[in-house]
């Protein structure tokens, strides 16, 4: 029987990935740095590998034996070495198929993520090995980016306006990866996924407004204040630039687009944003809680 190896495996999509080939009963293979941080894993019977991405020798032995590989990292200043160095050693392991998240647009938008993600998608797809990309448009998950505000203020600042966005639920990106890793028919492809509509932060704000029971309100500031904000909030500078350049291309439509992809490929409609903000506001309850001023 195949095994899988999924990196990124403690994070919310390679966990969610791990889960449901799980529940299809596959070997999975988890690579992480820390043995202590996956322990939820290993309590579950899911075999461990150590390896770093930032040190390729110790990849080989963590993808020796596995048939095909999920490749999901955060964003991170190095991304392209880092991705590009585990595709070399996915191949050097014999390693036959390899999906990929990468994002919407990818070697299309003029905005940094998406020019390396794109140099990471032509470095994979010329490694001879067989291929898929995954490219989610934003994740429905990241309104984890507004909680303080709303909590605090009741609003939802933002950069994009009017324009809506196809959010996508990460579980249903975790879904059809799990189905590109396990079942054949995926073979260089590449699936953009996103929600079953696209809607404005003001919709979104309209949702989370019935499901705390209190007024939410979206309002647009200029990207400097957006981004002074946030640094004062420990982000850095490099993420909140090309973070950026992306909420321009949102805000000129690029994020606009709604596929079925999710609904042909799972044979389940994509979630919608009302049923995410529910299941979200029961679930992470305390962090729109009003908290008290530090006096």
């Amino acid at each position: 029987m195949m095994t899988i190896l999924v990196a990124g495996a403690t994070g919310n999509i390679g966990g969610e990935v791990i889960r449901q080939l799980s529940q299809k009963d596959i070997p999975v293979r988890a690579l992480v740095r820390d043995r202590a941080k996956a322990s939820h894993l290993a309590a579950q019977g899911i075999e461990l590998a150590i390896g770093d991405l930032s040190q390729p020798d110790t990849l080989d032995a963590a993808l020796q034996g596995t048939d095909a590989a999920f490749l999901v990292l955060p964003n991170l200043p190095n991304q392209v070495e880092l991705e590009c160095g585990f595709i070399d050693a996915a191949k050097r392991a014999g390693v036959r198929r390899l999906v990929k998240l990468s994002v919407m647009g990818a070697g299309e938008l003029p905005s940094t993520l998406q020019r390396w993600h794109g140099q990471i998608e032509q470095h994979l797809e010329q490694s001879g090995m067989t291929w898929t990309q995954l490219r989610p448009n934003m994740f429905m998950q990241n309104i984890r980016w507004f909680t303080q505000t709303i909590a605090q203020t009741g609003v939802i600042y933002n950069t994009i306006g009017d324009t809506p966005i196809s959010h996508v639920d990460v579980r249903d990106v975790a879904a059809v990866a799990a189905i590109c890793l396990a079942e054949p028919g995926h073979e260089h492809q590449r699936y953009v996924l996103t929600g079953p509509e696209a809607i404005t932060f003001a919709a979104i704000a309209e949702q989370f407004s019935q499901v705390l029971d209190r007024p939410i309100a979206a309002v647009q500031i200029p990207a400097a204040d957006l981004k002074a904000a946030r640094l004062a909030g420990g982000e850095p500078e490099w993420y909140l630039d090309a973070e950026l350049e992306l909420f321009d291309c949102w805000q000129k439509g690029a994020g606009s687009t709604v596929t079925d992809c999710i609904q042909t490929l799972t044979g389940k409609p994509a979630n919608s944003y009302a049923n995410f903000a529910r299941d979200y506001a029961q679930a992470h309850h305390q962090d729109f809680l009003v908290k008290p001023a530090v006096s």
